[in-house]
């Protein structure tokens, strides 16, 4: 049975103290901490602690042996000497390590969630608590199947003038995406998801990220992981590389390319729970392929889809590491198996559609199938050599993506029929004039 690891942060500017391991209600013992380190709020790296070794000399030993290199490297980025230990009262703060956002636009942010109000309700206190303005929040009810979050909502934020919701009766994590940037106004939409913990300088992070280039589109942040309870938990930990990075990356299609040779069409690019874009290039990819996605046939696939599409547009992509949010994985090993398949549909799907959308695109991917078979054959790579993960969920991953392109094809067939019915239920307006309930959009890019 693998044991639990305590998550935790260390702000090296700050005393550092000791870590305390609390008792768990469910009788077992911590086998390890794990601590998002940073210098002035922007993350250098993580520590890990064995639980003998939590004491304040300890963990700033270990900080040091661990993450030496990058503080010292960090520095030198920004003229600053180097050190050779951690002072347990906390190093000084330094103005050129602030990295100061030189503006604050206003953001709308856009969370869609679906039957999880208590989660939900988690998510929006943390936002609620930002050390951000101005910024407005519109939550998208998806195809409820109650009241209950609305009335949730309604109870906790229904006279906070920042937050809004709408529901949108159609299903699909891509359709609530669109319909959130319809009701949202700001220039910048920043979207996450109800089962994240934002960071209080989330925000921040996303305005430092546009800042970093010349016609950036979009911004993706760390996703680090929240909890690490339970085996699927410390599955998907490993499995993903979400939050594993540290250093600022610029991509594009010339000058910042990525190393992978599938680039662009691999998701190097970040996670669909923290990222945010400019609305004119939301306009100009034309939103969210509403084939994709949650709540889809194809059951995700939407974040690496306009991700793609964002570089294939010319535009650059900056991964912001300080927008910060943690992640609460799926705690139930029968969640993450859901969970696997749908992963790998969703990709798979994502591609399927660049091809059928993409001329560039299509001729990339097809050149590069050969490399793409041996990357996937080899996808479990960073969890076969841990015995005590459960095994099986590759193979559910691998499934998944041999189902992708054809939901996506079947997906689209049904977006195509649904949106066809809703344009011919039509009304008479007051002068007998029989109208559309709402205008036709190309399934293929989705619609704003």
């Amino acid at each position: 049975m693998t044991t639990p690891i305590l998550v935790g942060d260390l702000e090296l500017t700050q005393p550092i103290s000791d870590v305390e391991l609390p008792p768990r209600d469910d009788g077992m013992q911590y086998g390890g901490v794990r601590l998002l380190v940073r210098m002035q709020g922007m993350p250098v790296g993580y520590v890990s602690i064995l639980p003998d070794e939590v004491d304040a000399t300890s963990v700033a030993r270990a900080a040091w042996q661990q993450l030496s290199s990058s503080i010292n490297q960090r520095r030198s980025q920004h003229g600053l000497p180097p050190i050779t230990k951690l002072p347990l009262a906390g190093m000084p703060a330094e103005t050129e390590l602030a990295e100061e956002v030189n503006g604050r636009p206003a953001i709308s942010i856009v969370l869609c969630t679906r039957d999880r109000p208590e989660s939900l309700i988690v998510t929006l206190r943390g936002i609620a608590t930002l050390r951000y303005t101005p910024f407005e929040i519109v939550v998208v009810d998806n195809a409820p199947s109650t009241d209950m979050t609305r009335a949730a909502f309604e109870a906790e934020f229904g006279n906070d003038p920042r937050f809004r919701y709408v529901c949108e009766p159609r299903p699909g994590s891509s359709c609530a995406k669109n319909r959130g940037i319809a009701e949202s106004t700001a220039d910048i939409v920043a979207f996450t998801d109800d089962d994240v913990r934002v960071d209080q300088w989330w925000l921040d992070g996303i305005v430092r990220g546009f800042e970093q280039a010349d016609d950036v589109a979009c911004v993706t942040g760390l996703v680090r992981t929240a909890v690490l309870d339970t085996v699927a938990q410390l599955y998907f930990d490993v499995r993903q590389d979400w939050g594993s990075s540290c250093e600022r990356r610029i991509f594009d299609l010339v000058e910042h390319r990525h190393d992978s040779p599938l680039y662009p069409y691999s998701n190097v690019f970040g996670a669909g729970a923290n990222f945010a874009m400019k609305r004119t290039a939301l306009e100009q990819l034309g939103g969210f392929d509403e084939a994709l996605g949650a709540g889809t046939l194809c059951g995700g696939g939407e974040d690496l889809d306009v991700f793609v599409r964002t570089v294939l547009a010319g535009h650059r992509l900056v991964y912001e590491p300080s927008a910060i949010v943690s992640h609460v994985h799926r705690a139930e090993l029968s969640d993450l198996e859901k969970q696997m398949g749908t992963y790998g549909s969703g990709a798979t799907a994502a591609l399927t559609a660049l091809v059928l959308r993409n001329r560039r695109a299509r001729y990339e991917l097809l050149s590069k199938l050969i490399i793409g078979a041996v990357r996937i054959l080899a996808i479990g790579k960073r969890t076969k050599d841990q015995p005590t993960l459960p095994s099986g969920l590759v193979g559910k991953e691998l499934r998944g993506m041999t189902r992708g392109p054809w939901l996506y094809l079947k997906a689209r067939h049904k977006l195509r029929r649904s949106e066809y019915r809703l344009a011919e239920s039509s009304v008479e307006d007051q002068h007998g004039v029989r109208t559309s309930s709402w205008r036709r959009s190309d399934p293929g890019k989705g619609h704003i």
